[in-house]
């Protein structure tokens, strides 16, 4: 207590002396929303800070007055709860703290505020001859998000998948509004760090040579033999992303492999450029899928799906036309981005993402599996990605979905109807593979593309859980950094709270009784894992 007295005292001495940041407007804005507005966030206001020491004052100010607060964009990239500082809380922004502060060609290493989106560090890596190993798909994310979830990528070739590990030094603002520069164990607390151990404010990344890549993109119309081959084609490639479509019975992959720097080619990913009429074609069907009985739209969907990425997807930079055989720097390459950054089509079309890691040795047993669940739901299709493959080495990071493991991440995209207002089709499927994943094959949930039902049992999950919760005792010791999704997943606030009627088709309980389920359907066992409980007509 004489601790917490003294902190308290020090920051309202800063604040009486003149030096705390102006913190309060007459028109505060009060919501933020997540990148689909399926979701929004009613905080007391919202601070978009462009110093450190600005920063340190809004968190000062918020310890005195007993103000929680987290860091996120007002479009942030969650599906859930994960960015929000709670209601009446302090919710801050660094989209003002966009910059690099120091780049070191001879050390390889660059240091850049957390606001910075990935593509701009990207852009001008590229022209110092400099790149970051395959870290994510999506290019547009903030360096500080991508530490705050774990954003990750598809390698077994290089030490990580994820941006979080080739970190060698981070900078925050603590709990008690002080700097600290984080090395050593609470770097690797902090790598991946959900937003609740302080401010991220500065990142220093480790960087490599610039290189080119090509890529090859196929499609196999035979999935019979895809747990044989599955492991061998995430080895042998430097990088590898396989779109499985068991109702189909097919898969696609995308490999890429370095190639000399000096190779003809300047194609890019072009993957999220979808044209006006596509994006229509694509409304129509997805909405027909959802509202026409039977599953045959929605298979149809995804055989065009399947097409669509059993062919390359890679652009000329110069041309705009397609590339049959695609060579580019590997950034331009791996990572992709949309034209307009405010009109991705998953910000116009409704769809939902659940994405788990298991340890990657045990994944062929898991598509066996998969296949039997699908067996049991005759004409069950995966109409966006299908069910979607990586893979990354084992993290140093303590709550990273690699950690301690080499591992497979395993996605499944789906659509919603009425902005989720109602279940997806085939919902109950994914549920049934979702809570096998959890309970057969010990599987960590990403940390923010998910729902609030699969984050059931987290602690268990991570073996270096007690290290992260003694790091955030020394870096947050007032639980300033706390939400309500932290409280959720550390178990503090027990999911059985979120047992109410209709809890199922919200995505916040996996049923337990009828009541739980949507008009129509009542809670069932699984069909092939039998300790799953879905609900089924």
């Amino acid at each position: 207590m004489k601790i917490k007295t003294m902190v308290l005292g020090n920051a309202l001495l800063a604040a009486v002396m003149g030096t705390a940041f102006s913190l309060h407007s007459n028109e505060p804005e009060r919501e933020i929303s997540n990148y689909q507005g399926t979701y929004t966030c009613h905080p007391e206001a919202i601070y978009d800070p462009r110093s450190i020491d600005e920063v340190q004052n809004i968190v000062q100010d918020a310890l005195i007055r007993g103000k929680k607060v987290m860091t996120g964009n007002r479009k942030f990239a969650s599906q859930i709860d994960a960015a929000c500082a709670g209601d009446d809380q302090v919710q801050i922004t660094l989209k003002n703290m966009n910059k690099i502060v120091h780049f070191d060609a001879t050390s390889k290493t660059v240091t850049v505020e957390a606001g910075m989106r990935f593509n701009d560090l990207n852009d001008f890596l590229r022209g110092q001859g400099y790149a970051i190993n395959m870290v994510t798909e999506l290019a547009i994310f903030t360096v500080g998000g991508m530490l705050g979830s774990g954003t990750h990528g598809s390698t077994l070739d290089r030490p990580s998948n994820m941006l979080a590990d080739y970190v060698t030094q981070l900078k925050i603002v603590d709990g008690q509004g002080e700097v600290r520069v984080l090395e050593g164990e609470l770097l690797d607390a902090a790598r991946v760090n959900l937003g609740v151990l302080g401010v991220v404010v500065e990142a220093t990344l480790k960087l490599e040579d610039a290189f080119k890549v090509k890529a090859e993109v196929t499609g196999y119309r035979d999935d019979s033999d895809l747990e044989d081959v599955v492991l061998d084609i995430a080895h042998n490639n430097y990088s590898a992303n396989i779109a499985w479509f068991p109702g189909l019975g097919r898969y696609t992959t995308t490999l890429y492999n370095p190639v000399p720097i000096e190779t003809e080619g300047q194609a890019y990913n072009a993957q999220a450029d979808v044209t006006d009429a596509e994006e229509f074609f694509f409304g129509l069907l997805f909405n027909a899928a959802h509202e026409f009985p039977g599953s045959g739209l929605q298979c149809l969907a995804a055989v065009a799906r399947y097409n669509g990425r059993a062919n390359s997807y890679f652009r000329d930079s110069i041309t705009g036309k397609k590339v049959d055989e695609p060579i580019g720097y590997s950034d331009q390459m791996q990572y992709f981005e949309c034209k307009d950054p405010n009109k991705c089509i998953w910000d116009r079309l409704p769809i939902a993402l659940q994405e788990v890691a298991i340890d990657i040795e045990r994944l062929p047993n898991w598509i066996n599996d998969v296949r039997q669940i699908v067996d049991a739901h005759p004409r069950t299709c995966f109409p966006l990605n299908g069910i979607y493959f990586r893979f990354g080495k084992a993290s140093d990071s303590y709550l990273g979905m690699s950690a301690g493991r080499d591992t497979a991440f395993v996605g499944i995209e789906y659509t919603l109807r009425k902005e989720g207002k109602k279940e997806p089709k085939s919902y109950f499927v994914n549920l049934e593979i979702e809570q096998m994943s959890l309970r057969k094959y010990d599987a960590r949930p990403h940390w923010g593309k998910n729902s609030v039902a699969i984050f059931e049992d987290m602690p268990s999950r991570f073996p270096m859980w007690p290290e992260f919760l003694q790091a955030k005792a020394e870096l947050d010791p007032f639980d300033t950094f706390t939400n309500p999704f932290w409280e959720r997943v550390s178990g503090e606030t027990p999911l059985e709270d979120y047992l109410k009627p209709g809890c199922n088709v919200r995505g916040e309980c996996y049923c337990q009784e009828d009541a739980h389920c949507q008009s129509g359907t009542t809670c069932q066992s699984g069909l092939h894992f039998t300790d799953a409980r879905i609900c089924r007509k």
